[in-house]
């Protein structure tokens, strides 16, 4: 039997729920007092980019990828700093790879930082995962993540993007001619949280169907879970990779083992990366080009500026998906997290025919030749405007499912720079191509054109999370919007990082012996005191950001 009982739609949580924000572990450890871990020498001589240390000091201190480290040595008794990027074992020691926390230097002279000249190696970190210590960095960060969820439920907002999968609302309907001022909008609805970053869907009740104004969908059917082995759906959001999502029983794959209600609910398991089922990211892949490669969908995973450098970008980061909600048994909705217009770049393809439909999509067919030189489809009979200008599609001949591929750039005859996710068809045939492109109702019944803006479809108020509805809006009044958002403040306020410091001081305290994570003598206010006062000052900052609902 189930170990879980998932009712179809993915419960309000985190975007990132393992993700570290609101405080560190290094200040805590800056609030408690305790000071960085102590030196040890070199077990051979640096290189440009890398300094050893014993595996016994290895084990004992701890370093981990992104620690930063000070050098030094006799020769250079002021040192540097630099940040862990890499950690090997060598017949040298472990070898700690490293960048250097400069501008414009990516490397050490490493004849400064010799054994012969007593170089040495501190970890500048407080809490590390070292084998000798009483706390470890990882229970520190385990605290942080437990506070950080008790601040969101104390003051009913967030300081981390926090995402809403299904809130059901009502449609308020105003009628000018009985009120004293007149409103440019149909009607409006309030949502749960305010604070919002980013509206992911925002669907309409029509009676027997929703309509999706917010993002660009594609409904998925498993029609046959039977006809499912080794079959697999492709995805692309129109740009910076494709996704490959294959049948299986590993984390990386969805299961088609049990009936079609599972199969569906295993896919979008695997779509949004859910970890009450384990399952992995699966990388948008960028293409690698030239030579045989260009028929290999199997490259680099495509990535994405941040803050402190790049990030790689997965199918949960670009796709939503439901199943098995109100749509039906065995029927996924997937949506782009591109809003509005945006998505309707994404592109879906799968080489069940007969296992799986996909609908409510603009669907792009086509007769095309393919040529392996190049890895280039020409079409047989008219132009390529109306397929994506980067996607995925399935190429089909004789009635047989041939083999997915995407391709990077096309011009007015050609699919150009072809890459293959399974089997290359053969040459000089002609193929019918098919693609579904993710599509949008915004504007399908409005002549204002279909847009989000003030005087188009909708628009929102951010700051109090208010949607306004000027030409499209649902049928009926009650439950009639049901929306997906992310929500948060943008900006972590230092009084929110200041409380949720003391807060996991306070559970390190209160769980630790006093002779392991404070020395005896270090302090002038009694263990006890200094509790209280920790946590009445968190308490004090918390209960001037707690959300306050007045009911008239």
């Amino acid at each position: 039997m189930p170990v879980v009982f998932s009712p179809g739609e993915a419960e309000t949580r985190p975007l990132n729920p393992e993700e570290i924000v609101y405080t560190t572990a290094q200040k805590v450890a800056d609030l408690l007092g305790i000071g960085p871990q102590e030196a040890v020498l070199m077990s051979a001589n640096a290189e440009a980019n890398a300094v050893f240390v014993t595996g016994a000091d290895y084990r004992n201190i701890g370093f981990s990828v992104s620690d930063i480290l000070l050098i030094y040595s006799d020769a250079d008794p002021m040192g540097q700093e630099v940040t862990v990027t890499a950690i090997t074992s060598t017949t040298s020691g472990v070898k700690l790879t490293f960048t250097v926390n400069e501008d414009g230097v990516s490397s050490i002279n490493p004849g400064l930082y010799e054994t012969a000249d007593n170089g040495y190696v501190q970890n500048t970190a407080s809490f590390t995962n070292g084998k000798t210590r009483g706390v470890t960095k990882s229970h520190v960060e385990q605290r942080i993540k437990e506070i950080q969820d008790r601040i969101d439920n104390v003051t009913h907002n967030a300081w981390r993007p926090s995402l809403v999968i299904a809130e059901y609302i009502n449609f308020d309907t105003y009628k000018p001619y009985r009120r004293r001022y007149y409103v440019d909008y149909v009607g409006s609805t309030p949502l749960l949280f305010r604070n919002v970053q980013q509206m992911l869907r925002i669907e309409l009740w029509q009676g027997d169907d929703y309509r999706e104004i917010c993002s660009a969908e594609a409904r998925v059917e498993i029609a046959d879970y039977t006809a499912l082995s080794g079959k697999r759906i492709a995805v692309s959001p129109g740009g910076g990779g494709f996704g490959q999502l294959v049948v299986g029983t590993g984390t990386t794959n969805w299961d088609d083992r049990f009936d079609k209600v599972s199969t569906a609910q295993s896919l979008a398991d695997l779509i949004n990366k859910e970890d009450r089922t384990n399952r992995s990211a699966i990388p948008l892949t960028e293409t690698q080009e030239g030579g045989s490669k260009q028929h290999d969908i199997d490259g680099a995973a495509f990535t994405l500026p941040v803050a402190g450098g790049t990030q790689s970008v997965n199918v949960n980061n670009e796709f939503l998906a439901t199943a098995n909600s109100d749509y039906g048994n065995g029927k996924l909705k997937i949506t782009s997290m591109r809003q509005t217009k945006g998505g309707e770049s994404a592109t879906i393809a799968t080489d069940a025919t007969t296992g799986i439909s996909i609908s409510q999509t603009t669907a792009v067919t086509g007769t095309m030749t393919y040529a392996q030189a190049g890895a280039i489809w020409t079409v047989a009979s008219g132009d390529t405007s109306a397929f994506a200008d980067y996607g995925v599609a399935v190429a089909v001949a004789d009635g047989q499912t041939t083999a997915l591929f995407g391709y990077t750039s096309k011009n007015s005859t050609q699919l150009l720079d072809v890459h293959w996710m399974n089997t290359e068809p053969a040459q000089a045939t002609n193929y019918t191509i098919t693609q579904h492109k993710f599509a949008s109702d915004i504007g399908a019944f409005s002549d204002a054109g279909g847009d989000q803006a003030r005087l188009k479809d909708w628009w929102i108020d951010y700051e109090i999370g208010m949607i306004y509805f000027n030409n499209s809006y649902p049928f009926f009044e009650h439950n009639a919007v049901k929306v997906s958002y992310i929500y948060g403040e943008r900006y972590l306020e230092k009084a929110i990082e200041e409380a949720a410091t003391k807060l996991v001081a306070v559970d390190l305290l209160m769980a630790d012996d006093r002779s392991v994570l404070i020395p005896e003598g270090s302090q002038n206010v009694p263990l006890a005191q200094k509790i209280q006062m920790f946590k009445e000052e968190a308490n004090a900052i918390l209960n001037r950001y707690k959300e306050i609902v007045l009911f008239e």
